[in-house]
């Protein structure tokens, strides 16, 4: 950063999905938009470091500077693309969810989900399947759902020239913000201090600003802005950094289904734009009702690659190349046995299926590396019809599952986050009474039978740690400071031009994950500061 930008409409700290969105919305409504980036264009190690923290439990939560990006485009340049929005259920008080309901409706987001699945680029607002998962399941309890995928898109590439081209924005880069500074009656934001490495402090100001840096980012820096507010910016309640959610997840259980394999929804689809789609399992609303159940839904999945057993050359390569593919999705095969004899056996798999190997490299290389929009996974039906379920869940909102700061800070001074993300129990009943329910459903309809050991699956739960980066809830959205942090608006209760644009705004965390409602919520915020005159 060389000079001191001109002040601008709106000011967005971030530019991941929501940030990036939210400034091309901005600047078609003609306002001008100011976006600070604190990495550059590509991720550096340096840069990343900012984003190093502690664990109060290492073993259930991944690093924090894994599964988060400091450069143009953020967490898009490394996002699978899965593009769901959250359900109506989602939204209501539910008596036996914990801090549950929103302060506005379902309708009020699904309204700019059309337009968040367009900036996404994973097609229609459509999310009804074309068929049942499993022929003859889907009933009163279990319904089956549909995911969609983008390309998967980085946003900056997205974005990037449309934004860098329009004459009403201007994206800095290298511009870390460390502190959003009050004016002295706490009430409005004076200026935002952005640092840098040889010391310097700018003051950036502009009419309003908004943090899109994301579900564990936003509550650091707002934690960060003590000196007027005690304990931060829209704390009055306590919530600020607590409500800590991800996802529950974890591949647990055998499903093995009697109807003909071909029949079993297992494999991705494409639709008549090309998407690629792939449906899922999941209780009703009735059912979750009714047996107060959290949001939940499983997916069908490919035996695992660690055991050699499996006897599938694919699986084999997939083990034996577990280094060679990103930390976030390789872990399981990283940290299983890899001993001379398991190691023989994958080799041995290999060996005596050559032509099969090369045959799905060969298309697998087109359909991933090739094509313009990429398949998402490998999926690769079971001759037998036995398939491990991949079960995702929603976390409970929990007043002790939280981010804080320490007293170590990072190369700009800043104070590094602790997480100390937990689960309450009613979350782990939940799980259990969901994999009974499949369990049931599955033997009363004789569409197939579920092996598991329930005794099990708390620990496996927690094995998989917190799910996939989906950091939620740290500024929840309430209607009155004692409840959250922002308003219905995402507007920081008690400062007037505060603003916060990411998953880190929802009260709770649904099936999905929160990137196209942190999208639809960016495009909602966009139309207010329209309609107020930001």
């Amino acid at each position: 950063m060389n000079s001191l930008p001109e002040p601008a409409d709106i000011c967005i700290v971030g530019s991941g999905a929501a940030g990036l969105t939210l400034a091309a919305r901005c600047a078609a409504l003609g306002m001008n938009v100011l976006v600070l980036e604190a990495g550059g264009a590509q991720a550096e190690p340096g840069v990343q470091d900012a984003y190093a923290g502690e664990l109060a439990d290492p073993r259930v939560h991944w690093p924090l500077d894994t599964y988060r990006v400091r450069a143009l485009g953020g967490t898009t340049s490394l996002w699978g693309g899965r593009s769901i929005p959250f359900d109506p259920i989602d939204f209501e008080p539910r008596p036996w969810v914990a801090q549950s309901g929103w302060p506005i409706t379902y309708d009020e987001v699904a309204r700019y989900y059309p337009a968040a699945m367009e900036a996404a680029e994973a097609g229609a607002f459509d999310h009804t399947p074309s068929a049942p998962i499993v022929p003859g399941l889907d009933g009163e309890w279990l319904h089956t759902t549909i995911e969609r995928f983008s390309r998967p898109t980085n946003f900056w590439t997205r974005y990037g020239e449309q934004l860098t081209r329009a004459a009403n924005v201007r994206v800095i880069t290298h511009a870390p913000v460390t502190a959003v500074r009050l004016a002295h009656d706490g009430n409005s934001v004076d200026h935002l201090e952005v640092a840098t490495p040889n010391g310097t402090r700018w003051p950036v100001r502009a009419r309003a600003y908004v943090l899109a840096a994301g579900g564990l980012e936003t509550a650091r820096l707002l934690l960060a802005s003590d000196d007027v507010v005690r304990h931060g910016p829209g704390n009055a309640g306590g919530w600020l950094g607590r409500g800590y959610m991800c996802h529950l997840a974890a591949t647990f259980g055998m499903a093995h289904f009697t109807g003909a394999p071909n029949s079993i929804g297992f494999d991705y689809e494409r639709d008549a734009e090309g998407i690629y789609i792939r449906r899922r399992l999941a209780p009703t609303p009735a059912a979750q009702r009714q047996r107060r159940l959290l949001n939940a839904t499983v997916r069908l999945h490919i035996r695992d690659a660690n055991d050699p057993s499996h006897g599938d050359p694919v699986l084999s390569l997939m083990f034996l190349a577990a280094f060679a593919v990103k930390y976030e999705y390789s872990r399981g095969a990283r940290e299983a046995d890899r001993s001379l004899g398991p190691y023989l056996r994958h080799v041995g798999n290999i060996a005596r299926h050559p032509v099969q190997l090369f045959n799905f490299v060969r298309t697998w290389g087109v359909k991933r590396y090739l094509a313009s929009r990429r398949i998402p996974s490998i999926a690769l039906p079971a001759r037998d019809n036995r398939y491990p379920l991949e079960f995702v869940s929603e976390q409970s909102p929990n007043w002790d599952s939280r981010v804080l700061l320490t007293e170590a800070r990072d190369a700009l001074g800043m104070r590094r986050l602790k997480v100390d993300w937990r689960v309450a129990a009613a979350d782990f009943d939940s799980a259990r009474a969901t994999y009974r329910l499949i369990r049931d459903e599955l033997a009363r309809t004789g569409t197939g039978t579920l092996d598991y050991d329930e005794a099990a699956l708390e620990d496996a739960l927690l094995d998989a740690a917190a799910y996939g980066g989906h950091h939620s809830g740290t500024t929840r959205m309430s209607d009155t400071p004692r409840d959250g942090v922002v308003d219905r608006d995402c507007r920081v209760h008690g400062v007037a031009n505060l603003y916060v644009a990411s998953s880190a705004v929802t009260p709770t965390s649904s099936q999905a994950n929160p990137t196209l409602t942190a999208i639809a919520l960016a495009l909602r915020l966009a139309d207010h500061l329209q309609e107020c005159g930001a």
